[in-house]
């Protein structure tokens, strides 16, 4: 493990989330002494939300280019340029209204880029172009909606299949849910949720290999 990259999706500064990720930094960082964290937050500095100028810009190539669009393509750019130098990708995801943050949608939006995350075949259809790598979802439930996994997910949750989906379409398959449950629930309820998330964190941690 030389590189991690995390994003952090909440908008609140005491997210349960935040916890999470911190504590999978810490675990990986005295697991591999030389590793380097990439950190992006997104949820205190969303990227801007996609409008014509900026779908002209990151799914199109205009001849000439705004201010606006240069950097919004430069910031593409780099939030690609870390997905591809990480050797795996931590999601800190509160699960809002069933499904994902505003943050973490609109990253996405601005990822998703023909030619450079994704691509078609005439033949066999859309081909994720980034190298696979294990996705670490962090997510942080109100209630108890499951474990994220296909067989034991509540018919709620519409955040871990979708993010399956989309990391599957950029060619990344290897998505793996830690859920913590229960955390509007009252207090032994979140310290349960949080617990089993931490496990699973401890437990993540330890299938990593030195790359």
């Amino acid at each position: 493990m030389k590189t991690l990259l995390v994003l952090d999706t909440s908008p609140r500064n005491d997210a349960v989330s935040r916890q999470l990720t911190s504590h999978f930094i810490d675990k990986v960082s005295a697991k591999f002494s030389d590793v380097r964290i990439l950190h992006r937050d997104i949820g205190a500095n969303p990227p801007e939300q996609i409008d014509d100028e900026l779908i002209d810009a990151l799914r199109r190539e205009p001849e000439t280019l705004s201010d606006r669009q240069i950097a919004a393509r430069a910031t593409s750019d780099a939030m690609i340029a870390e997905m591809d130098q990480a050797d795996a990708i931590v999601i800190g995801a509160p699960m809002h209204n069933f499904t994902i943050t505003a943050a973490l949608r609109t990253w996405l939006d601005h990822v998703a880029r023909p030619g450079k995350t994704f691509g078609y075949d005439p033949e066999t259809g859309p081909k994720g172009l980034l190298t696979d790598k294990p996705v670490f979802v962090l997510s942080t439930r109100g209630g108890k909606y499951g474990d994220g996994s296909p067989e034991n997910a509540s018919p709620a949750d519409f955040q871990s299949g979708y993010l399956r989906h989309i990391f599957g379409f950029f060619g990344l398959k290897d998505v793996r849910i830690i859920a913590a449950n229960g955390m509007d629930m009252g207090p032994e309820p979140r310290a349960e949720g949080i617990a089993e998330a931490n496990k699973g964190i401890d437990t993540a941690v330890a299938t990593l290999a030195a790359a």
